[in-house]
This record gives structure tokens, sequence and C-alpha cells, in this order.
């Protein structure tokens, strides 16, 4: 079976009838797998690689100054640009540098960052409901929490309109899921630390948050649907 993308399971639930819902899960557990993996698809490809480098950085490196160059580096290129499609992709990226130097995204990572791990591209597949689900975390990383070494993840997930808090939080609950199945028997998984970010809106949701919040999960309920239909 085709590994499923989270995109993919937020498209399934915005079906209106269940006929359109019932051909939509069709095609996801009957489809060959491909040879090209779904991670452009999964992380939007190149199209919001400029915005999301700088956040990516930012987090990373633990410093907003990637804005400002990369601001002013996607300023030129607008200019310079001809066709009024990479002109539209320039503003769009361009907007969601902007809105990040007002958003704080370092205040969403922790101090003291000890290690980035590395992902290896054919761990990105977890299976949920016996369904095969990518999820292509931007960062996972190993930093000290009480004297214990933790686990924390982010995601970054632009898609242009931007995704609502609950299909944010499938992302999150997700990321949640693939770090306790990689990580947890070497390292306790935090909660706050385990991230999604909308980059279009400039909004994210933790499994803290989640949790105490009581934010419903979808994730079960979307997986059972597809299986069951």
């Amino acid at each position: 079976m085709e590994k499923i993308a989270i995109k993919e399971l937020i498209e399934f639930r915005k079906k209106g009838s269940e006929k359109t819902k019932r051909n939509f899960a069709l095609k996801l557990k009957t489809r060959k797998a491909k040879v090209k993996s779904l991670e452009d698809k999964s992380s939007g490809g190149n199209y919001w690689s400029i915005s999301n480098s700088a956040i990516y950085n930012t987090f990373k490196h633990g410093t907003d100054d990637f804005y400002d160059d990369k601001i002013k580096e996607v300023i030129e290129k607008l200019h310079n640009a001809t066709s009024s499609k990479d002109k539209t992709m320039y503003e769009r990226n361009l907007d969601i540098l902007r809105s990040f130097k007002e958003f704080d995204v370092l205040s969403l990572r922790p101090d003291e960052i000890i290690n980035f791990e590395t992902v290896e591209r054919n761990s990105k597949i977890i299976t949920l409901q016996n369904l095969p689900i990518y999820i292509n975390p931007n960062l996972v990383f190993l930093y000290e929490e009480n004297g214990t070494e933790t686990i924390g993840g982010i995601i970054l997930v632009p898609q242009l309109n931007g995704f609502s808090k609950l299909e944010l939080s499938l992302f999150c609950e997700i990321l949640y899921k693939f770090l306790i199945e990689k990580y947890s028997d070497r390292h306790p998984i935090s909660q706050q630390y385990c991230i999604a970010i909308d980059t279009y809106n400039a909004s994210s949701i933790t499994y803290l948050e989640m949790t105490n919040s009581k934010t419903p999960s979808i994730l079960n309920t979307t997986l059972i649907e597809i299986k069951s239909l």
C-alpha cells in the first residue's frame, strides 16, 4: 500500500458525501506504492522552502537573525521576477517571513539543545490502525529536562490559507506517536516540545496544549473511518 500523507487524512475529512469519502478511502487503500516518496508532497515541495528554511534555521540555531537576510534576498528575487507565478510565490513567502518576525518561534524552543537527531528517510512511516502514515519531521532534538536527556521535535506545515487548529493537531499527534515509536526506548518524549507549526498562519500547537485543553483527537476516528469504507 502507498504511504498516506497527513494532508491526505485532512483531505479525506473534508469530503462532503459518503460516496466521495468512500471513493477517496478506496483510492488510499488500493493504490500501488510509488518509487517516489511523499516527502515533497508532504512538505509542500519547493514552493514554501524559502520561508521554511528561515524558520527552520531560526529554531535550530536559536537566533532570529535569519529573517532579515532572507527577506532582503526574497525582495531582490521579487523585483527580478518576470512571471506572475514566481512573483506570487515570492510574495507569499515574504508575507510568511514578515509574520514570523513577530511570531516568537524561539519561545517554543528549549534553552539548550544537546543534539539534533538524524531522521532516516526509511523511518518516516509509522503504522496506525494498520495504515502506513508518512510524517516528515523538520527537526528531532535531544535536550536536558530536569537532568534527563529528553526528545522533542517540530514539524513545519505550510499550505495556502493554512490549517484549522483541529487540523494542525493532527500533525502534532502523529508527530508525538512518531517520536514515541522511534525514540521512547532510549529517552522520554516531551509533550511540551512536540510542536506542529502552521507557517502560513504563524500559529502552533504542542502536544502538551492538546492534552491540557482536552483538544479532541480526530486521528483514530479518521483512520477507523478510512478502514471501514
